[in-house]
């Protein structure tokens, strides 16, 4: 009976279109591989262990898993989001500090986007350090994403 169950909830699942469906414009660069977060493209970093790394300035998740982190610089006060591809737990940071930012919101991507979450932050000009930690993957691709209109 729970198998069934569980099979009949498998099958009701929407499958997602092997075209993938359009992206709202501030997630269009989900699509375009970027090096720097502030480019408005998708950035795919490679994760570590953060049992077995020490790195001056970046504070360790507190989270089991992979970690991953990125510096990145705004220029223009506003709301932006770090877009993540899988689950995981993100926390922002000015860079050189330890006291995370506290973010203002928590969302998922359209779906079939292959974006798994979004976290927003109020963000004034300065230079901020993103580390993703709970990490299931040796890969993890993250967007930054403006809401200014």
């Amino acid at each position: 009976m729970i198998l069934a169950a569980l099979l009949l909830a498998q099958a009701a699942a929407p499958a997602c279109p092997t075209t993938p469906a359009a992206l709202p414009a501030q997630l269009a660069g989900w699509r375009t591989s970027g090096d720097d977060l502030a480019s408005g493209k998708a950035v795919t970093l490679d994760t570590w262990d953060p049992r077995t790394v020490r790195m001056l300035d970046v504070p360790l998740p507190q989270r089991p898993g992979r970690a991953a982190n990125r510096a990145f610089r705004i220029k223009t006060s506003g709301t932006y989001g770090i877009a993540l591809d899988q689950k995981g737990w993100i926390d922002l940071y000015r860079l050189r500090e330890t006291t995370p930012i506290a973010s203002t919101a928590h969302g998922h991507g359209p779906a079939c986007s292959g974006i798994r979450k979004i976290v927003r932050f109020a963000l004034t000009p300065g230079e901020y350090q993103v580390v993703v930690g709970g990490l299931d993957s040796p890969r993890a691709k993250l967007l930054l994403v403006s809401d200014a209109k």
